[in-house]
């Protein structure tokens, strides 16, 4: 995804997210102040996030909140 694409797709893996972002850019600079813990993958080619079970529906709302504030829409992806 490029800085001015309009859609990320975020992938959830059980106690995971992939975040399809690119690793650098603005998105990426403020993806990462805003989420610290998360890092990126580069075999996987997308940013990662540990979640703790119970806790999806509290990331996806912090997910999509930032997304929504940087005028990104989130396409949701199910793997679990």
């Amino acid at each position: 995804m490029s800085d001015d694409a309009r859609t990320v797709t975020l992938t959830k893996m059980c106690l995971k997210h992939g975040i399809g972002i690119p690793r650098e850019g603005a998105l990426a600079a403020r993806f990462q102040a805003a989420f610290p813990a998360a890092h990126y993958d580069d075999e996987a080619g997308e940013w990662r996030m540990e979640w703790k079970k119970g806790g999806f529906a509290e990331s996806n709302a912090r997910l999509e909140a930032f997304f929504a504030e940087s005028g990104v829409s989130v396409v949701h992806v199910d793997k679990c």
